[in-house]
């Protein structure tokens, strides 16, 4: 029986593509990176991280800091992102039906908590878990897994990235990726989600299923 459903934040809930794409051309400037234009977002979704890094010049050892500076200029403009359509809903549905709605992110704690006042979210999302583990999601999966006693069998991942579908294979979490993020459509399909939404309703149909249910509504 599933319990928790644990949700990526950026490019899942947060359509935050423009802010983090503004954010990540201020620290490219400082390091002087090569910048980022949103027409270069659809081919480098279709590489994997270390492509994308020597794509834009970014050395990998440097990826770790550069998140935590990008999380830190990211609070100047969090305010301006909104959630996707729908996902309010979606959250408040799972929150209703009484399973405990979780957020995984390499975020800062504090610009995710901002972000959930202001788009009416934070009575639904019980838990916010952040860290900057770039290259390591299926240990930070495992810690929140730890942290609050759960076991895979009872929690289920939702997210817009590859390597949300390989950390969750990893912790032997069922995934559901979303095809409105960050990553294209064929890099999701290339591995192997367990299912994909192509809609926020797709998210509680997917839950419900699982659960033996018709619907959630």
């Amino acid at each position: 029986m599933i319990s928790n459903v644990v949700f990526d934040f950026d490019g899942t809930i947060a359509n935050s593509k423009s802010a983090l794409l503004g954010v990540y051309n201020q620290v490219a400037e400082k390091h002087r990176f090569k910048p980022m234009v949103e027409a270069d977002i659809p081919a480098l979704s279709r590489l994997s991280i270390p492509e994308r890094c020597s794509k834009m010049g970014v050395p990998l050892y440097k990826v770790p800091s550069l998140m935590v500076e990008v999380a830190r200029s990211y609070r100047n403009v969090v305010d301006s992102v909104l959630a996707f359509d729908g996902m309010l809903s979606v959250l408040q549905t799972l929150h209703r039906h009484g399973l405990t709605v979780g957020i995984i992110s390499s975020n800062a704690t504090e610009n995710i908590q901002r972000f959930l006042s202001r788009n009416g979210m934070g009575s639904v999302v019980q838990r916010v878990h952040c860290s900057s583990n770039l290259f390591g999601k299926d240990k930070v999966i495992s810690r929140y897994l730890k942290t609050y006693g759960l076991t895979s069998e009872q929690v289920v991942y939702v997210g817009d990235e590859e390597r949300d579908v390989v950390a969750c294979k990893k912790t032997k979490l069922r995934v559901l990726s979303v095809s409105w993020g960050l990553d294209s459509l064929d890099v999701l399909t290339r591995v192997n989600p367990d299912s994909i939404a192509h809609q926020p309703t797709d998210i509680l149909q997917w839950v419900a299923g699982l659960n033996g249910l018709p619907h959630l509504a």
